[in-house]
């Protein structure tokens, strides 16, 4: 049986260009994603709502770090029967919209594969066009 010699300069003259394409590829490709990424509508309840749920969950990790009286208040605020923020603004939110049936969703998903796929199929050609035939 032959044996398989290799090269001892592979790794400078195949293993690193190959790295240092692929690094430098992804960088360029991490940049055009976000210059082709669309911006997202944010309401401004939603932003508020998502502060107050933070706000309460600290509440409940940390508020026996408070005294007493200032840890009713706040509870008292997030959680009043009939004017707490957690009552009454927080029951008023639309129900979510389906991704599958939004044309920006779908574009936004086309153009995220586009960019995870071009850049691989150009990494595969040119590592297939470079190095053909390198190790036999």
């Amino acid at each position: 049986m032959a044996d398989l010699l290799l090269d001892p300069a592979i790794r400078t003259w195949v293993f690193l260009p190959i790295v240092l394409i692929t690094f430098l590829i992804g960088i360029v490709r991490h940049y055009v994603a976000l210059l082709f990424t669309s911006k997202k509508k944010v309401e401004m309840q939603q932003v508020q709502d998502s502060q107050y749920l933070i706000r309460g969950r600290l509440l409940r990790e940390n508020g026996r770090f408070l005294p007493k009286q200032s840890y009713l208040m706040r509870k008292h605020l997030f959680n009043d029967e009939e004017n707490g923020y957690f009552k009454k603004a927080m029951t008023k939110t639309a129900p979510m919209q389906n991704p599958i049936t939004d044309p920006s969703m779908m574009t936004d998903m086309l153009k995220g594969n586009l960019l995870n796929v071009l850049p691989m199929i150009v990494i595969g050609g040119w590592i297939n066009w470079t190095f053909s035939g390198f190790v036999t």
